[in-house]
């Protein structure tokens, strides 16, 4: 067991990269607490190696406003790796009270669609003034007032410093995810509480037979600098993208900007070759050469709130999801800000086309909603699945939403019902 503590150098990046060099053979780095009660403050992103485990201690891990970069990346994947070669066993374990926090001032935010912008006011709710609007200089004239705002006037923007800055990408990516292992087989990420992300809190990419569960998150969908509420898009608490499998992901509570868990096997056949920028995939995009689907999960215990969207998503684009278990979602929203608890599919020309059988073999149940939108929404294909024990609390919406147009196959709805 090697303790990071007792390695020096120029900043915390380095003493944590010089403790990783020596390893033991137990394999095993502790971070514990500074003397002096400060952070850790990362410059670039702790990668780690196969057959790791590392143990944070009653400690905070904090991205310093001149990373952008990931708290924790495994090593098969980053800028320029096309190929991602598959890893074994790698364990995130917190013990104690342990917090992952994002920089005061982001370089940047979002998922590669969104452009950055500093500065980048939070068009939603009590910010939006004609103040906030004024600073908003991609929102056309002919908007600039809250009841003309489009979708996109509110989230096509994100903060970041890098904003107009010579060199750098003026779109979010994968350097924004807290925490991100690409074809990691045998994994678990433990007990640690994800604040003011990035992005992402958690990615897994071509991952299968691991556990994530007791993490907290603290994200809004905005952060205030100097004064100012700044858009923080596509804060989702954990994806799981492409070929994952064989995973459990439990006991997930507080609230994310965006979707709490999300399983997107979107699957484009646009030729991507992995480690680029512009997109939230680290690996490459060759469906010949690897699976995209998502199979054999369960998500249980979540109970939390998404600011804006759905606390468990599941989306099938070009590809399948089966063989599904979520169970045990308790949505803690005060406010009706959000969409629902459960979305199955999107319309087509939102991501790509849903095939009628894309989602497969799912069971949800015991399920608590109070978004403004209905409890569960069935928007692309599914069939051979099993909805039970839902309880709506708006009594404006329909508990189960089946959008028009989608003929769901050999699916069973029982217990649902709206609170009036």
């Amino acid at each position: 067991m090697i303790i990071a503590n007792t390695f020096a150098g120029f900043c915390d990046s380095e003493i944590i990269e010089a403790a990783l060099r020596n390893l033991d053979a137990e394999r095993t780095l502790v971070i514990s607490a500074k003397e002096d009660g400060s952070p850790w403050l990362l410059d670039r992103a702790i990668l780690l190696p196969g057959d790791v485990t590392v143990i944070l201690r009653n400690c905070s891990l904090k991205l310093s406003d001149r990373c952008r970069d990931n708290f924790f990346r495994s090593t098969n994947c980053g800028l320029g790796i096309e190929d991602v070669k598959p890893l074994r066993n790698i364990r995130i374990r917190g013990e104690g009270t342990v917090v992952l926090e994002g920089a005061d001032r982001p370089r940047a935010a979002g998922d590669g669609s969104k452009f950055l912008s500093d500065p980048c006011p939070y068009l939603r709710g009590r910010f939006v003034t004609e103040e906030s609007i004024a600073l908003a200089d991609w929102v056309p004239a002919e908007r600039k007032s809250a009841d003309r705002l489009t979708v996109q006037d509110r989230h096509g923007h994100s903060f970041g410093t890098d904003a107009g800055k010579a060199g750098e990408s003026q779109r979010g990516d994968w350097r924004g995810i807290g925490i991100l292992l690409a074809n990691v087989e045998g994994f678990e990420i433990e007990n640690v509480t994800l604040k003011d992300t990035h992005g992402w809190g958690i990615s897994l990419e071509g991952c299968s037979f691991g556990e994530v569960r007791r993490i907290h998150f603290d994200d809004r969908m905005y952060k205030v600098i100097d004064g100012l509420a700044h858009n923080m898009e596509n804060q989702d608490g954990i994806d799981l993208r492409n070929g994952c499998h064989d995973i459990l992901l439990s006991d997930i509570t507080g609230r994310t900007g965006d979707d709490v868990v999300a399983l997107t096997a979107i699957a484009r056949d646009d030729g991507y070759r992995g480690g680029g920028l512009c997109t939230t995939h680290v690996m490459q995009h060759d469906w010949s050469e690897r699976d995209r689907g998502i199979y054999n999960v369960t998500v249980r215990n979540v109970v939390a709130t998404s600011c804006c969207c759905y606390l468990v998503r599941l989306l099938a684009v070009n590809s399948k999801i089966r063989n599904v278990v979520v169970d045990g979602i308790v949505d803690t929203a005060t406010e009706r800000d959000h969409w629902g608890a459960i979305l199955l599919g999107e319309p087509d020309h939102e991501y790509g086309v849903n095939p009628s059988d894309g989602i497969d073999s799912v069971t949800v149940t015991n399920v608590i909603s109070n978004g403004h939108g209905s409890a569960v929404r069935i928007l692309g294909g599914i069939e051979n699945s099993v909805i039970s024990n839902v309880i709506n609390k708006n009594p404006q919406t329909e508990c189960i939403e089946v959008r028009e147009g989608v003929s769901p196959k050999q699916i069973i709805i029982s217990n649902a019902i709206t609170v009036q």
